[in-house]
């Protein structure tokens, strides 16, 4: 790790931090016990159940999924969310991108091999609860 004191060519990039990663991602829905229903379907029975929210481990993160009221815009879904799901293989993007919508969610980008920060294979929809839901795998030479 970067020296946090230093600038330029230090490994945090002079932040003063070095980001290991990003997790936990929670959803605060309106629509609670459809959005249990739907990644229930999609994900398998939650790996934890609470009696105020559900989660859904997610290789080395959770998913978690509370009831708006809890959140800080009660009453709503999420606006402009995203977040991606990297699956094991290749095809295994093609098969969950198929079983989301045909659990009621939009297809927003087919699947297909493509470029963007590297090579994967790489879909998108949009969950009945306006969550947006990447799904890819890198794609190696």
């Amino acid at each position: 790790m970067g020296d946090a004191t230093q600038g330029g060519g230090s490994a945090d990039g002079g932040r003063g931090f070095e980001v290991a990663g990003l997790a936990y991602i929670t959803l605060y829905i309106e629509d609670y016990d459809e959005a249990v229903a739907f990644y229930t379907a999609a994900f398998g029975e939650p790996d934890c159940k609470q009696p105020v929210f559900m989660g859904w481990r997610m290789g080395e993160t959770w998913m978690t999924v509370f009831p708006s009221k809890d959140g800080n815009a009660p009453g709503k879904n999420p606006r402009n969310m995203e977040f991606g799901i990297r699956v094991q293989t290749p095809e295994q993007v093609d098969v969950l991108h198929a079983r989301l919508v045909e659990l009621g969610a939009k297809n927003a980008w087919t699947p297909e091999d493509t470029e963007m920060y590297d090579r994967m294979r790489f879909s998108c929809v949009d969950d009945p609860f306006g969550v947006r839901i990447d799904v890819y795998c890198p794609l190696t030479d």
